[in-house]
């Protein structure tokens, strides 16, 4: 048993260090998919570190060889699919058939096991926010099989070599997930602080020059409805509510750059969450009529969370309308719930829209950046700053042509 350990160990540190190297590289993130590039890139990074792990088994009998190289197989394809798994398993079996012996076409089987498991749970994986109930039901019935290959296969092996090997691969399993989840958040918290400084620095611009800008406009309007009162001059008559909407677009502007930086009184209370919901649909059900997009509440419980009432509908405002003016030729918007994290629940915002490339969505909130052909990005901006201010979280996941799911992560009472 003691001279299993080493080895043990020598797997773990080669997996662990592998994955801390692919999120250097390109860091791992929420965002809906992944590009050919990174999943090729990140089977490629598992292929290592299985041919690695091969490189010191962690156990050789007769012609068998054991070590952790599903580990990195199994981990790849559940996060990323069936390109990168692909990669990974073909390189393992070629491996395994270089090394050869009587028991190679075992190893080959096994491989085939973990990468067709792993891939039949991949979607559940994907979509499930709390990822141990899907990681668990994989590693169990991948357990099962490879038992039950080892039990018809190869029978010299002891149950005392059953439990040296097998606890460490489930051990290291669900170690990669958590690990891999902290990484995630971790990532997540840096671009939130990356988002918070550039806010601030937008909110130090705005606080300058607003004023001094609102004024001088405020002039100008009232001199243009003033002049086309009682003029003669047809083009003055024709242009001037066009100058005065201009005009309040560019103060409105202003009023969203003052948003971000005036101090918001903030009065958290007890909401009923699918009050809220019902209340801001039925005030953009007609925009909704307007563009042919349906806008459906599925909420089933009464949720009361700790917000400020007209700052939770505001955001709300932002991210339906958002969502209507990003489905073309109609569609529908779909709002659920989902208690994921314990103290919080989940509002989740759908839509099948255009959706957004990934391109698009690290862009998501920055200054003057927008989708829209018209538009600043202030109202994302606001929406985030004003979630945050309720001790709330914001997440975008969104694919080309698909559509877009805004999740708004608000704090249980």
């Amino acid at each position: 048993m003691a001279e299993l350990i080493k080895p043990i160990f020598v797997n773990i540190s080669i997996i662990v260090s592998i994955t801390f190297i692919a999120n250097m590289l390109f860091p791992f993130t929420y965002r809906g998919s992944i590009t050919l590039k990174e999943k090729v890139y990140f089977g490629v990074l598992s292929s290592i570190a299985a041919l690695l792990c091969m490189a010191y088994p962690i156990e050789v009998l007769r012609s068998t060889v054991f070590d952790l190289r599903t580990v990195p197989l199994l981990i790849v394809t559940l996060y990323a699919g069936i390109i990168p798994g692909g990669i990974c398993a073909f390189f393992i079996i070629m491996a395994r058939l270089s090394i050869g012996g009587e028991f190679a076409w075992v190893g080959v089987l096994i491989t085939i096991v973990a990468l067709l498991t792993s891939l039949g749970y991949s979607k559940m994986f994907k979509d499930a926010h709390k990822k141990w109930k899907p990681g668990f039901l994989a590693i169990f019935l991948y357990f099962l099989f490879y038992i039950l290959i080892l039990n018809i296969y190869i029978d010299f092996l002891s149950m005392q070599f059953y439990v040296a090997y097998f606890v460490p691969l489930v051990i290291t399993f669900f170690l990669m997930l958590t690990l891999i989840d902290r990484l995630l958040r971790i990532n997540m918290q840096l671009e939130e602080t990356i988002y918070l400084g550039k806010l601030s620095i937008l909110g130090e611009m705005a606080a300058s020059i607003a004023h001094e800008i609102r004024n001088p406009l405020t002039t100008v309007r009232g001199m243009i409805q003033f002049l086309s009162t009682d003029t003669k001059d047809k083009q003055l008559k024709q242009y001037a509510p066009l100058l005065v909407d201009e005009l309040d677009r560019s103060n409105k502007i202003i009023s969203d750059y003052l948003a971000l930086v005036k101090p918001n009184e903030l009065t958290l209370n007890e909401i009923n969450l699918k009050r809220v919901v019902e209340d801001t649909i039925s005030l953009l059900a007609p925009l909704g009529v307007y563009h042919n997009v349906v806008i459906q509440s599925k909420l089933k419980a009464h949720h009361f969370v700790k917000a400020d009432e007209q700052h939770l509908k505001q955001c709300l405002i932002n991210l339906i309308k958002n969502a209507i003016e990003a489905i073309e030729g109609g569609g529908q918007i779909v709002i659920k719930e989902k208690v994921t994290t314990p103290g919080h629940i989940d509002l989740l915002i759908e839509d099948n829209g255009k959706g957004m490339t990934n391109e698009e969505l690290e862009k998501i909130g920055l200054p003057f950046y927008t989708t829209k052909t018209k538009g600043t990005g202030l109202g994302t901006m606001i929406t985030y700053k004003l979630i945050k201010n309720m001790k709330g979280s914001i997440y975008y996941k969104s694919l080309p042509n698909k559509g877009t799911t805004v999740t708004v992560r608000i704090p249980l009472i």
